[in-house]
């Protein structure tokens, strides 16, 4: 009677095992970390970010230097003096000066090309700064999504090996009763074993995603540590969404305007140094005003080669406005269809009712273990239904990050800003896993 209500409690407990201790309501005891959550660290801190702001300002205060004038020269000229320290000039020789005052004038004619070009570079250093904050946001959303599947794929694997341990359990006592070969007890061991090989495995690709994501963070060593939360349904695809220039083609557009502008730039530099001069003369007590204006003659073109080195640059600003236009269209297509894809796929997946594919893995594991205990399957199917069931939540999860990836890629194709918009997409507000 004690081995038949010992085996019964045995049983239960291994129905019951992976249920005893829940993997989210051990998060819930300690501080996590949510795809919002990093963004915003990434935003205020993120060194690439603040190094993009700083050329923007960069690039501003060169556009205040390009809208300057030249500063004035000013000159003061003594003749007919002697050197110090000699005796002065033979005869009654009048000592003059003369002050004067030159104004350079190149500013007039050469402001405005230096200006725009100046402007421009101010919008491409901005542009640039909006492509660093993108490429930030999907890397930052990339490193956590791969540190949600290897924290998934260690607690999946936990949960196995446990369950595993539950049924070496089972199977010891079955085998010390003689109601069981020492076969299946041997079997069920070397299984646990690879399983706990595979969970220390597991582990380690979690400590070195974790080391990824926290290069996103704010440089707290408990960043580490914390394990992430993420809705366990997939994104909607934004129903709104209106595609406007890229940041990248908005930069490569400014670049063009800012070569245009250098090649204008470039051409009125033929007439240099033209200035215009004022001041006073000073001779024998009379003061008389100096005036004039200097003018270089451009006799020998000598900025024929830079007003050509000007335009070759206009040119590769076009060629790569053009290269970054086409790769824009291919990668709003090819998002376009990734996502489509994968949410359809997800929506199939995700369903929660007892027909849903997570459930169904859990229903086979059930029904092979009960079964087994019945005598009526072996354990090698056993053993298959729970590798089956590792397998169909490593896929789910996996489907489910492609499917957040794919998403986060699709807003960002269509120029849309990535910090503004992800605390709005609509499943980030859900249930979390």
């Amino acid at each position: 009677m004690k081995k038949r209500l010992r085996r019964r409690v045995l049983s239960r407990l291994l129905l019951t095992a992976s249920f005893l201790i829940s993997p989210t309501l051990l998060r819930a005891q300690q501080p996590t970390l949510s795809l919002r959550e990093l963004i915003d660290s990434v935003r205020a801190s993120l060194p690439s970010i603040l190094a993009a702001e700083s050329r923007v300002r960069a690039a501003a205060g060169s556009r205040t230097t390009a809208g300057l004038p030249g500063n004035p020269v000013l000159s003061y000229q003594v003749d007919q003096t002697p050197f110090p320290g000699r005796p002065g000039l033979p005869g009654d020789i009048p000592r003059e000066t003369m002050t004067t005052a030159t104004l350079p004038l190149e500013f007039l004619y050469q402001r405005g090309a230096r200006v725009a070009r100046a402007n421009a570079d101010v919008r491409a250093a901005q542009a640039d700064a909006g492509a660093v904050r993108q490429r930030a946001a999907l890397d930052a959303a990339s490193a956590f999504y791969r540190t949600a599947l290897a924290q998934t794929r260690v607690e999946t694997t936990r949960e196995l090996a446990s369950w595993l341990d539950t049924l070496v359990a089972y199977n010891r006592a079955r085998v010390e009763e003689g109601a069981a070969a020492e076969a299946d007890l041997i079997r069920t061991t070397l299984e646990h074993d690879r399983m706990l090989a595979e969970l220390a495995m597991r582990e380690a690709d979690l400590a070195r995603a974790r080391a990824s994501l926290s290069a996103f963070g704010s440089g707290d060593a408990r960043t580490l540590v914390r394990p992430v939360v993420f809705p366990s349904q997939p994104l909607a695809i934004p129903s709104s969404l209106t595609a406007t220039p890229r940041a990248e083609v908005r930069a490569a557009r400014e670049r063009v305007a800012s070569a245009s502008a250098g090649v204008t730039s470039e051409r009125r530099m033929l007439v240099r140094q033209l200035g215009a001069t004022i001041g006073t003369m000073q001779t024998m007590g009379t003061t008389s005003m100096i005036a004039g204006v200097s003018l270089p003659l451009p006799v020998f073109d000598i900025n024929r080669g830079e007003v050509r080195r000007a335009a070759a640059e206009r040119d590769a600003a076009e060629f790569e406005l053009a290269g970054q236009q086409r790769a824009a269209r291919a990668e709003l297509q090819g998002a376009s269809d990734a996502a489509t894809a994968l949410t359809t796929r997800m929506r199939q997946l995700a369903v929660t009712d007892s027909t849903g594919f997570l459930a169904r893995a859990d229903e086979s594991r059930r029904i092979a273990l009960g079964a087994y205990r019945e005598g009526a399957v072996p354990l090698f199917q056993v053993i298959d239904a729970a590798r089956a069931w590792a397998d169909a939540r490593s896929t789910y999860y996996e489907t489910l990050f492609a499917q957040h990836e794919s998403v986060l890629m699709l807003v960002a194709a269509n120029g849309v800003d990535l910090f503004s918009t992800i605390a709005d997409m609509p499943a980030l507000g859900g249930p979390l896993r």
